[in-house]
Parts: C-alpha cells; sequence; structure tokens
C-alpha cells in the first residue's frame, strides 16, 4: 500500500513569519507530497516564497493571486513524488494535473477557496 500526503489548509494569511514558520514546520513534520493552501492574502508568490514555505528547493508550485488583501491560493509539490504537467485557474479554483512518481497514478487536484457568504442564522435553500 503507498500512502500519499495530501496537506489542505486555510492559513488566514501567510504575510506574517509567525504564519510561514508554522507553515514551514508542518511540512517538516508531515513530510507532505502535495500542499493546497487558501487565503494566502498574496498577491505575489516568486521562487523565494515557495521555497520558504516547503523549506526545500525541491519544490515547484503554483497559485492564484489575492484581490486585494481577501483570497489567493497556492499548490506546492514535493518534485521528488510528484510531476505537474499542468496547472490552470478558474473562479475560486487552483488545479494540478500530473502524476505520482513512485506509483505512475495519474490525477487532478482541485485546491478551491470561495468566501463564505451566508451570515450566521441564513438558511438554505
Amino acid at each position: 500500500m503507498v500512502v500519499m500526503h495530501i496537506i489542505s489548509w486555510n492559513v488566514r494569511g501567510l504575510g506574517g513569519c509567525e504564519k510561514r514558520r508554522e507553515v514551514c514546520h508542518m511540512v517538516r513534520e508531515k513530510n507532505p507530497y502535495i500542499l493546497c493552501l487558501q487565503e494566502s492574502k498574496l498577491s505575489v508568490v516568486n521562487d523565494l516564497v515557495g521555497k520558504a514555505i516547503w523549506n526545500d528547493n525541491n519544490v515547484d508550485f503554483s497559485y492564484q493571486p489575492s484581490i486585494g488583501s481577501s483570497g489567493g491560493m497556492i499548490t506546492l509539490w514535493n518534485r521528488n513524488e510528484v510531476e505537474v504537467w499542468l496547472s490552470f485557474n478558474m473562479e475560486h479554483v487552483l488545479g494540478v494535473q500530473g502524476r505520482f512518481l513512485k506509483i505512475g497514478e495519474k490525477f487532478t487536484l482541485l485546491n478551491v477557496y470561495a468566501k463564505h457568504l451566508c451570515s450566521v442564522g441564513d438558511s438554505v435553500r
């Protein structure tokens, strides 16, 4: 049996050093193949940011920028475990397609974030 480590986390902002350290610690501890972050609140994510989050150079990523100080998603993956050949953006969705290298299994993964629009007490109809 092969265990694939995929983590999804609404980080509620990655601008501060404290939150980035928290994410780095979790990556070191859990060693995920893929990490999906929502609500990064970052308008730009470059190689320096991606490597700092993963705490390793062997990472690739795709991102959807925040709009002002709202939203933003990042999907990161360990290049030793995952090959990604397509990354795509849609409203509220950051997707990647690829395969897990050790087992050859293809996948499509969707990282989704949409702001909650209902207030407390509203009912869904």
